[in-house]
């Protein structure tokens, strides 16, 4: 049950009087019932604040579903818990005033130097180790340890004596629980009160079962008026169910008295009649077909066609893929997969892949500090191993007692039968050495330089995304800016209305300055009237009146010869101004064409510029991605499909791994065409095949490039094996040895 400010939350029991036909409101994960829709919404508020604790594993600021679920998650893990241990454990908690953490620290340090009945541990006996379990303690003073009485056993973990013994002739292969089980295990088992100096009372079941004492006198009084107040019969308003305050609520009845039955509120019956649109992606073996969706291809079977039996592949692809991810650290250089499976099924022989790689794993393994302890103890007088005596060093540390390999393949690798192993053994002792190397110098030396590094690289690609954000929002901004421009009509320019005004108000204004004309003379103007106006386009004047209606005036006498002279310069100027104007105009034109042809080399300099830099920050990306993939210490899955298949990619071979739920299967798919089948078949609908079908078209091109890459290489590989052998038996010489025959560690150094 969650905690609420460090107490249990009790929750509302159901109506006495509910009727079996009433609509009510219940809440998901607490099962509690509501008559009023109000009442419900208050209570769903409440237990969606971020005000709640876990009661097992102490987790702070949850919800109330989320300290649900951590509570179960961490009551799964308390039964790991050695049931051997719960009894003495419960004892020291029993009524201890310390806070969690020094009583953990008191408790962890108190088992770790002593043993408890029912504990299987390693002996010695007459200078010979061996399996016992411990039957009884027998106390002794503060300053010497304890006596223990022991059932030795034999292999098959049947008792063949007893002695007594010292706990200075008994060890553990490993602490029989962390400090994390047992500060769970105290939680789930006991409890205290609000106070922080409460003690600690185990539950009276656990009480009960281990015969511990129950002293009621020492129980926290808090406890028992909280439950008393919380089964009192208060009335409670909503705002104080908000406040975390608990009670019975008030029945809600009609103006004339009676209870609110079915069909008083229809907008309660509409809420629970009308059915919700399901939202995607939802559970996987929940989506059912519809008519409305899109065809889904036919999923390609994957391949079985494994070396190695089934049921040790899963293994072999993990020691494999150690091996690559920490093959400089563990000088071995890299090879295939291939090379691997038919390494171990080679009986013809010992296997140079399988002997570097025994020699290099069991190197490694030895740079842990209480292995190597452990094997020079044994061997007393050699401690190096070579390659020359891998057979001797390997089954010395095999036979070490924290090594669970069997002693048949022991012994057969001693008398010189390795080839004779079967593959399930070769396999199982290859990861032994790899579950070792985990915890060796060399490994964790490279663990913590690889995620230094991989920090580094992170961080600038962070830098990088940060930049391109930034441009892409400067881009944004100027390209904004630039419509506004043009939506108020700054930035266009009118080339017409710029020539009009250059020009001085066009044809109508070229000759606005000069002085009007005026021909006088009977020969010109018959009429001999004084004439003044605007010269048409035949070179003559149109008469103008001179505003006097009815009147005229007499003109004075001009010269004819002069009156034309003036009429041909006119004519001249004119057609001058023209071709002056028409050039002017066509040196404009040029002018202006060869600014947008500059534009237009700008624009594209411009252009070739980014995308040049958008294709230098896209290779700096992608070379970051190549980096951080090479620095990767734990290859994860891919995805699951809606049958809880995992799917597997590994960097340096080109299939793509198929894994069944439960481990046992294995296949592979090794064609482009059943990549893009395997796509096509995934429902995005589902939870499970929506994140699959996400991850696999996101590195759909890495994975079609390595199946194209694999299928070409191995065409090639048996092209030459094949001219190989024809040229060996043309010449009548032993062929060259080739694949994993070949194989040279050209990493190791000595």
């Amino acid at each position: 049950m969650p905690l609420f400010k460090r107490k249990p939350y009790v929750l509302r029991k159901p109506p006495k009087d509910l009727l079996a036909d009433e609509d009510v409101f219940q809440v998901r994960f607490t099962k509690e019932i509501f008559r009023d829709y109000t009442e419900y919404l208050s209570c769903m508020k409440f237990y969606r604040r971020r005000v709640w604790t876990c009661k097992v594993s102490g987790k702070t600021n949850l919800t109330y579903e989320e300290a649900l679920v951590s509570e179960r998650k961490a009551t799964e893990k308390v039964q790991q818990f050695p049931k051997e241990f719960m009894g003495p454990v419960l004892h020291m908690v029993q009524l201890s005033p310390l806070r969690i953490d020094e009583l953990v620290d008191r408790v962890y340090k108190v088992f770790k130097e002593r043993f408890v009945p029912g504990e299987e541990v390693t002996g010695v006996r007459d200078e010979t180790p061996g399996a016992c379990r411990i039957l009884k303690v027998f106390d002794q003073d503060e300053d010497e340890s304890p006596f223990y009485e022991v059932a030795w056993l034999d292999e098959e973990g049947k008792k063949k004596g007893s002695s007594q013994t010292v706990a200075e002739n008994l060890r553990r292969k490993k602490q029989p629980f962390s400090r994390a089980l047992l500060k769970a295990f105290i939680r789930e088992s006991a409890s205290s009160g609000p106070a922080r100096n409460s003690a600690w009372v185990v539950h009276d079941k656990l009480c009960r079962k281990y015969k511990i004492p129950i002293q009621v006198s020492d129980r926290p009084k808090s406890t028992e008026k909280e439950s008393k107040r919380s089964s009192s019969g208060k009335k409670l308003t909503a705002s104080e169910l908000q406040n975390g305050v608990q009670g019975p609520r008030k029945r809600k009845r009609t103006e004339a008295g009676g209870v609110k039955k079915k069909g008083d509120s229809k907008r309660q019956h509409v809420e629970r009649v009308i059915p919700q649109p399901i939202r995607y992606p939802i559970e996987d073996t929940q989506v059912k077909p519809s008519a409305s969706d899109p065809p889904l291809s036919e999923r390609p079977v994957p391949a079985t066609d494994f070396v190695v039996p089934a049921e040790c592949t899963g293994d072999m692809l993990m020691v494999w893929d150690f091996c690559c991810l920490f093959g400089k650290a563990l000088l071995l250089s890299p090879f295939s997969l291939e090379d691997f499976e038919k390494s171990l099924d080679y009986r013809e022989g010992e296997a140079p892949l399988l002997l570097e790689m025994t020699h290099s794993l069991l190197r490694a393994a030895l740079t842990d500090p209480v292995l190597r302890d452990e094997f020079q103890h044994k061997r007393k007088k050699k401690f190096e191993v070579t390659m020359a005596n891998w057979k001797d060093d390997l089954c010395d540390f095999l036979e070490l007692p924290s090594q669970t390999v069997t002693s048949s393949a022991i012994s057969m690798i001693r008398q010189g039968c390795y080839k004779q192993v079967k593959v399930l053994e070769k396999v199982n002792i290859l990861q032994t050495l790899v579950n070792n190397c985990l915890n060796s110098t060399t490994i964790r030396t490279q663990i913590d330089g690889n995620i230094g590094e991989y920090q580094q690289l992170v961080s600038q690609k962070r830098e990088l995304e940060a930049e391109e954000v930034k441009r892409r929002k400067e881009e944004k901004e100027l390209m904004k800016q630039q419509r506004l421009e043009q939506a108020n009509g700054r930035g266009i320019k009118d080339p017409e209305q710029g020539e009009s005004l250059e020009n001085g108000g066009g044809e109508d204004g070229e000759y606005d300055d000069a002085e009007d004309l005026q021909y006088d003379g009977d020969d010109i103007h018959p009429t001999g009237w004084k004439v003044k106006g605007k010269r048409n386009s035949f070179g003559n004047h149109s008469p103008v009146n001179n505003g006097v209606s009815g009147k005229k005036e007499p003109v004075e006498p001009v010269s004819v010869s002069r009156s034309r002279k003036e009429l041909l310069k006119k004519k001249v100027e004119k057609k001058l101004a023209e071709e002056l104007e028409k050039e002017r105009q066509r040196i404009e034109e040029q002018k202006k064409l060869q600014e947008k042809r500059k534009e237009q080399a700008e624009a594209l300099a411009e252009r070739k510029l980014q995308e040049q830099k958008v294709a230098e920050r896209q290779k700096k990306h992608e070379q970051l991605e190549r980096e951080m993939e090479k620095l990767f210490v734990l290859t994860t899955p891919i995805g699951k499909d809606r049958f809880h298949n995992r799917f597997w990619f590994f960097n340096r071979e080109g299939r793509l791994f198929v894994e069944s739920d439960d481990s046992s299967r294995w296949g592979y798919y090794a064609a482009k065409e059943e990549l893009d089948a395997l796509i096509g078949s995934l429902n995005v609908k589902g939870i499970r095949e929506k994140a699959l079908h996400k991850q696999l078209e996101k590195y759909q091109d890495k994975i079609s490039n390595a199946l194209q890459k694999r299928s070409k290489e191995l065409a090639q590989k048996y092209a030459v094996e094949e001219a190989s052998v024809r040229r060996s038996e043309r010449v009548r010489t032993a062929p060259r040895l080739t694949g994993f025959l070949a194989y040279v560690n050209k990493w190791r150094t000595s």
